[in-house]
């Protein structure tokens, strides 16, 4: 399984727009083929977001990517990005 985290930053007068995009998006990517998890949370700091995600494999999460769901958030949420996101990518195993 493969356990995503986003940490995306904004500016204080973004953030409620981009948290919009990922709430308005959010059903369409929990339904994937692939997604066991899709979460969002605002960071304390009020300038950004985290996304943490879970995908049965590489090639879900990867479909994702290419989806138009993904894009259409990357359209969105580009341009109000105050720095590149971070992803992270780490394999892991329910216990």
């Amino acid at each position: 399984m493969k356990l995503i985290t986003v940490e995306a930053a904004f500016s204080v007068a973004d953030l409620e727009t981009a948290i919009s995009l990922f709430s308005d998006q959010a059903p369409t990517v929990r339904a994937m083929p692939g997604c066991d998890h899709y979460a969002l949370y605002e960071k304390p700091s009020g300038d950004g977001v985290a996304i943490v995600q879970r995908w049965e494999t590489i090639e879900a999460f990867d479909a994702y990517r290419s989806s138009d769901t993904f894009a259409t958030l990357g359209q969105g949420l580009k341009p109000m990005m105050s720095a590149p996101p971070v992803t992270v990518i780490a394999e892991v195993v329910t216990v």
